[in-house]
Formats: structure tokens, C-alpha cells, sequence
């Protein structure tokens, strides 16, 4: 009879747990849908999915408001849902990766990925940027782009407007990277391994990243490639101590306990499943799609709910800081590559 009345209270609980979250969850994956839609119609290939999808829903969005029925679901698609598609984009690296690269271009993409943190956060203070925009903006622009981004932002609580600009931010300089680095590599004659270091190492997203390197040629491509999914392991500490500094210099730090990212265990378990066994390459293709959808539909979410004159509110200084950041990173990388690669 207990167990009876136990399992009927829990059926009930589960159905108005998806009552309530289904409008959001659906309405965010009505948007990744029709981002891959154009996609599927080779509309608009040049932007990623997660970042059609962001721009299809705050175009939207701003048009036609949340219904207050679908707030709880877009938050579980914003915040739940992100955090376990960055335990999924584990997969898609591991530890070889790193021991690929030798130890001294490993150290000179820790010292590039570090310094570029620690100069973007000093800049942000600087130029007056809010302490949390300004971390996104980092990781962003040091790691990997709107996933940097978005796992940063699950680490510290950030705003969704600021994430909405974070993203924007890393991917308008990674485009611009994406399109200036291949020449400026070709007009300075690099080899190979300079070019895919400096691509790798400096341009924001992976897809762009990749792009870019493989501009040179296979051998490029294939450092270059290397070289970014090097960058990305660095989430894992690079979001450790994020959560361990955030709160420091606030009013409340010492009786707030740092949050720690739990997802990122989660990422490292992926990064040592696929470094232990070896997963098929169609298998690990269907994973990066799987990825794609649930950072996109994340995106979607945070995107349908973030208000143009939001944006519009953080001025130009963050433009500027993100203008900044990516020059330090570009210029940084150079001058690495050229050192380690003459």
C-alpha cells in the first residue's frame, strides 16, 4: 500500500515537473530547429548552430515576449541542460591531445591562455567593466568561445544579458580572426606548426579555429586542431579557479562559500572515458552533433529571454574590452609562434 501511494506521488511529481518545464524546453528547441533548418537549406552556414540559434531567439524574443508559463522551462534549457552539454563536449578531446604538442608549446599555451585571463580581467577593471561581463569575456576569449562562455557563467551565476554579450563578443572577434590570421600566416611565410600554433592558439571557436588552420594546409589544419583542443582541456582549471577568486574583494566573501563547478567532474570523466577507450568515429560524430543541439538550445533559451536595450545598457567599454582582449591574444600567440617555430 506504501510503496503504491510512493511510486502514484512520484508519477505526479514527474508530470508536474514536465508540465511545467515543457513550454520553455519547447520553445527553445522550436528555435535550434529551425537554425538547423537553415542550415539543412545552406542558409546562413558561415554562423555555427549555437550562435544562429542565440540570434534567432533574441530576435524573437525582443518581438514577441516570454510567456510567463515558459520561464521555468527556459531556465532548465539555460542553465541544467548547458551544464550537461559541457560534460558532453569532454568527448570530443583527450589526453593525447595534450601530450601531442610536446611539452614547450604545452607551456607556451598555458602561459598564452593564463596571461591572456589575467591581462583581460586587469583591462576590465580598468576600463570599468562589471566584474562578471569581464570573466566572461575572458574565458571567451582564452579558451574556447560561447562554450568558454556559457560554462564560465554556470560557474559564477551570471546574467543572461551578459551572457548574450559575452557570446556576441567572442564570436564577432573570433569571425574577425578567422578571416585575418590565414593571411597575415601567409604573408609572413609560416610553416605548418607556426600557423596551426597561432590559429589554434589564438582564435576563439573550435569550428573556427579549425577553419582557419586548415587554410594553410593538412599539416596546419592537423596542428592547429591539435593545438585548440589543448586550449579546450584548460576549461577544467581555468574553471576551478575561476570559482575559487570570483567572490574575492566582494562584501560578503568570507561567509560565501566559492562555488565549484561540479559539471567540470563531469567533463573530466568524458575527457578520461575518451582517452581510455577508443570510441568509434561515427559514434563521436553523433556525440558533437548531440553537443551542438543542447549548447544550442541552451543559447536559444538565454537568447529568447535577453532584452535588446539590456545590451544596449553595457555601453561600449565591454565592446572595447573584448576589442582589446582578442589583439592581446592575436599579438601574444604571434610572437609565441615565431619563437617556437622560426
Amino acid at each position: 500500500m506504501t510503496t503504491t501511494t510512493s511510486r502514484r506521488q512520484s508519477a505526479f511529481g514527474l508530470g508536474q515537473f514536465i508540465t511545467r518545464n515543457a513550454l520553455g524546453v519547447a520553445i527553445a528547441a522550436g528555435i535550434t530547429g529551425a537554425a538547423a533548418l537553415l542550415h539543412q537549406f545552406g542558409l546562413a552556414t558561415a554562423i555555427g548552430l549555437p550562435i544562429l540559434s542565440i540570434l534567432i531567439a533574441m530576435g524573437i524574443g525582443n518581438v514577441i515576449p516570454a510567456p510567463a508559463a515558459s520561464l521555468p522551462g527556459l531556465q532548465i534549457a539555460a542553465r541544467p541542460l548547458l551544464r550537461f552539454g559541457i560534460i558532453l563536449l569532454g568527448l570530443q578531446v583527450t589526453l593525447d591531445d595534450l601530450l601531442a604538442l610536446g611539452l614547450l608549446p604545452l607551456a607556451a599555451l598555458v602561459t598564452l591562455v593564463l596571461g591572456t585571463m589575467g591581462f583581460t580581467v586587469w583591462m576590465g577593471r580598468l576600463l570599468g567593466v562589471k566584474k562578471s561581463l569581464t570573466v566572461l569575456i575572458a574565458s571567451g576569449t582564452s579558451i574556447c568561445g560561447a562554450s568558454a562562455v556559457m560554462a564560465t557563467a554556470s560557474t559564477i551565476s551570471a546574467k543572461d544579458e551578459d551572457v548574450a554579450y559575452g557570446v556576441a563578443m567572442v564570436t564577432l572577434f573570433g569571425s574577425v580572426a578567422m578571416t585575418v590570421l590565414p593571411m597575415a600566416s601567409a604573408f609572413l611565410e609560416f610553416n605548418p606548426m607556426a600557423h596551426g600554433f597561432w590559429t589554434g592558439g589564438t582564435i576563439h571557436e573550435v569550428a573556427q579555429a579549425v577553419a582557419a588552420a586548415f587554410q594553410h594546409s593538412e599539416d596546419g589544419g592537423t596542428v592547429g586542431t591539435m593545438v585548440k583542443l589543448a586550449r579546450v582541456l584548460m576549461l577544467v582549471p581555468v574553471l576551478l579557479l575561476v570559482g575559487v577568486l570570483f567572490n574575492r574583494g566582494t562584501k560578503d566573501a568570507p561567509s560565501k562559500r566559492p562555488p565549484f563547478p561540479t559539471f567540470v567532474l563531469g567533463f573530466m570523466a568524458m575527457v578520461g572515458v575518451n582517452s581510455i577507450i577508443e570510441v568509434p568515429t561515427d559514434l563521436r560524430v553523433h556525440f558533437a552533433t548531440l553537443t551542438a543541439c543542447i549548447l544550442s538550445m541552451s543559447l536559444a533559451a538565454i537568447g529568447f529571454q535577453t532584452r535588446f536595450p539590456a545590451l544596449l545598457a553595457r555601453g561600449p567599454r565591454p565592446l572595447l574590452l573584448a576589442a582589446v582582449s582578442s589583439c592581446f591574444i592575436s599579438g601574444a600567440g604571434l610572437l609565441l609562434a615565431l619563437a617556437l617555430f622560426p
